[in-house]
């Protein structure tokens, strides 16, 4: 990769970082409209009584009694008081260690029907082959709650439905609310490049606010999906019955709800189901489930290249089972797709290095006259069939490859736990000894010497230091994205070589 292109890509890169940093849109916030009115036929129903958040808050400091259910994949612990997800702990993902990685939230509840404290519960269990199913039957004045947990034992989703039933004489308005959160809980990875907190998806755009950015509620109308994400990990609750979906501010954190506001008749139900998801985010695993949860990987602005990128590379470790290698492989496929584009480029600049002499005596002889300088300088690029341009924009072109496969590379949780050789044992994690990037920045230095001269004195002191800033940059990248970019800097040091070869 020539100077310009890695000033380019520099620029870029940092303005990117930037970006996410500081100037990531602004979701949605809308005020809660909190105030109903109420018409005269609405005064004969009756408000099911919720206790205040003081009465909430004591009633969750107690200490909870849980039922654990665990398959080859999830361990779910029940609250036996309120039949809601105390804590959810994904046990593995194919054949990596994972480590221990569980959503939870200290003495509260992680998942629960927000502000609802029953008068009993009793609660069921059925085991079979494929599943294991989980019934809680809550009972709340006239009111009866059916929550009903079915949990695969092949997957990470789980089928909650909600039956709630008006047993009384009067008809019950009853606010129902899906509440997730606060925190993520624990073994999760913490990353400065990639999003972690709730988020919601409402089949357009995806909503979320990092916790400590919020200072109101952000408020979404009719999400498909709520929930909680980390790096490589969800937890999301699909459902087609919100009516909205509220991220709001929790002690340091934040909590994210569904709500929906519903009326019963008397001796009247309604049945709710929800979609549950605990697990990898997987982006193939994530689409086939259908409830757009795949939405809640950051591909960024290009991620257009970035899923065909990441399919390939999954489609070369079927045959060769080591990412490392297959990194390696997408880097040369790329290469070679880009190759003209390259090719065009550094020809391109080998030319404008041997008239640079040419040049310096035009900007010389007509210093005080920018348009004669402007004429001869065209007259001698067409003399010698130079594009001022040809050396820049066949690489721009290739910045959009770069990022795509870097979004691609750094949110992929198939590079989580997956070795290359030696030292490196996961490539999404920096290399221990610093290595690679050492390396990186040792071909990049290379590659500068053996690319044409151009420009003043001060711009090629700044080309040099260059593989110095690309250096630090990547010491603390994932060692798979180092692994690309290393391979990247070789085989433009070997196209480059043979450039300077034919056109010496």
């Amino acid at each position: 990769m020539d100077k310009r292109t890695l000033l380019a890509v520099l620029l870029s890169l940092l303005v990117l970082m930037i970006f996410q940093f500081m100037f990531a849109p602004t979701p949605q916030q809308v005020a809660p409209d909190n105030q109903t009115v109420q018409t005269k036929e609405e005064k004969a129903v009756k408000t099911v009584k919720v206790p205040t958040p003081e009465q909430t808050n004591v009633v969750q400091a107690k200490s909870i009694e849980t039922i654990s259910i665990k398959t080859n994949y999830l361990e779910i612990n029940f609250d036996k008081n309120t039949g809601d997800i105390f804590s959810a702990g994904i046990l593995s993902y194919k054949d990596k260690n994972i480590g221990k990685v569980v959503f939870k939230d200290g003495n509260e509840n992680y998942f629960r029907l927000k502000d609802l404290t029953f008068d009993k519960v009793d609660y069921s269990i059925q085991k079979s082959k494929d599943k294991t199913t989980v019934n809680f039957n809550c009972f709340l004045n006239d009111i009866v709650i059916s929550k009903k947990y079915e949990i695969d034992n092949k997957n990470y989703l789980i089928n909650y439905t909600l039956k709630i039933a008006n047993t009384g004489d009067k008809s019950v308005r009853l606010p129902l609310i899906v509440e997730i959160g606060p925190d993520l809980g624990e073994g999760f990875e913490e990353s400065r490049y990639t999003f972690e907190g709730p988020l919601m998806f409402d089949g357009k755009k995806v909503y979320k606010q990092k916790p400590k950015k919020i200072k109101e509620d952000v408020v979404v109308k009719k999400p498909l999906w709520i929930g909680f994400t980390s790096k490589y990990f969800l937890f999301a609750s699909a459902a087609d019955f919100f009516e909205q979906g509220i991220i709001s501010k929790y002690k340091d954190s934040a909590i994210i709800k569904g709500v929906v506001d519903i009326t019963l008749n008397p001796h009247a139900n309604k049945e709710f189901k929800l979609a549950l998801f605990t697990g990898p985010k997987e982006y193939k695993l994530l689409k086939s489930l259908g409830y757009k949860f795949e939405k809640s990987i950051d591909f960024g602005v290009f991620s257009f290249l970035a899923i065909p990128m990441l399919n390939l590379m999954n489609f070369f470790y079927k045959f060769i089972h080591n990412y490392g290698v297959a990194i390696i492989i997408l880097t040369i496929l790329i290469k070679l797709i880009t190759y003209p584009l390259t090719i065009k480029s550094m020809t391109s600049m080998k030319k404008m290095q041997k008239i640079q002499p040419e040049i310096q005596k035009i900007r010389e002889k007509f210093k005080g006259d920018p348009q004669k300088m402007n004429a001869a300088m065209m007259e001698l690029y067409r003399k010698h069939g130079v594009n001022p341009m040809g050396g820049c924009l066949p690489m721009i072109i290739q910045i959009p490859i770069f990022f795509a496969l870097y979004r691609a590379l750094l949110v992929s949780i198939e590079l989580k736990g997956s070795p290359f050789f030696g030292w490196i044992t996961d490539l999404s994690m920096k290399d221990p000894y610093y290595i690679t990037p050492i390396l990186m920045g040792v071909t990049m230095f290379i590659q500068q010497k053996m690319t044409p001269q151009a420009g003043d004195p001060t711009q090629q002191k700044i080309f040099m230091l260059m593989p110095v800033i690309f250096t630090f940059l990547f010491l603390n990248f994932p060692s798979g994205l180092v692994i690309y970019w290393l391979t990247n800097n070789v085989l433009s040091i070997i196209q480059q070589y043979f450039i300077n070869k034919k056109t010496a």
